[in-house]
């Protein structure tokens, strides 16, 4: 069997992995194009790429970042999502990471990642509060319970450094990111073209 592949009914269904950030409002519009689209994915946080490799952080970039003020809004807008900048921007993203590995093993790493997404680009929340986590699992329909279970977890640690193998083998600088056998997607707006290659 290609390793790329798994068997569902009888059929073979390609293995795709998004990575994603809850940083990135662009991630959000990823995850709501999997979603919409019925996509079924491996999800995997981005925590940065490969070692050795340098992060190019956009808002380290002033020019970048007033590009990004104009296009981040419009483009959710045009995906009929509501938009309100988190405060304060930056939080620590491990306590959101951790749980969203622990929900993908329990089959609801989509629509709690959708969740977070939200409550931090939609609504303008802090995600390293578990309080606001652990209101994300309740309207995912994950057990609230499952986020500070999570922050100690040896399993969700061991799933994570997998994941740093899997940013390394695929050498992903960015995201959204998906992989697709050899086909790479970055950008939200490459995922039409993921959803296109899977109706081939």
């Amino acid at each position: 069997m290609d390793p790329h592949t798994t068997e569902e009914k009888g059929s073979f269904m390609p293995s795709i992995r998004v990575y994603h950030s809850f940083r990135s409002p662009y991630s959000r519009l990823g995850l709501h194009i999997l979603a919409r689209e019925g996509v079924e994915a491996e999800l995997i946080p981005f925590s940065g790429p490969p070692e050795g490799v340098a992060f190019n952080d956009p808002v380290a970039n002033p020019l970048k970042l007033a590009y990004y003020m104009q296009d981040a809004p419009r483009m959710t807008m045009r995906m009929g999502l509501p938009i309100n900048p988190p405060q304060p921007f930056d939080v620590d993203l491990a306590p959101s990471y951790k749980a969203a590995v622990a929900a993908a093993g329990d089959g609801k790493g989509l629509a709690f990642a959708l969740e977070v997404s939200d409550a931090r680009w939609g609504k303008g929340r802090d995600i390293s509060d578990l309080s606001v986590l652990e209101s994300c699992a309740e309207k995912a329909g994950w057990d609230k319970s499952a986020v500070g279970s999570a922050q100690n977890d040896q399993s969700v640690a061991a799933e994570m450094k997998r994941h740093r193998d899997l940013i390394a083998e695929d050498g992903v600088f960015g995201v959204p990111f998906a992989v697709m056998g050899p086909k790479k997607y970055w950008g939200h707006d490459r995922f039409g073209l993921l959803v296109d290659d899977l109706k081939d």
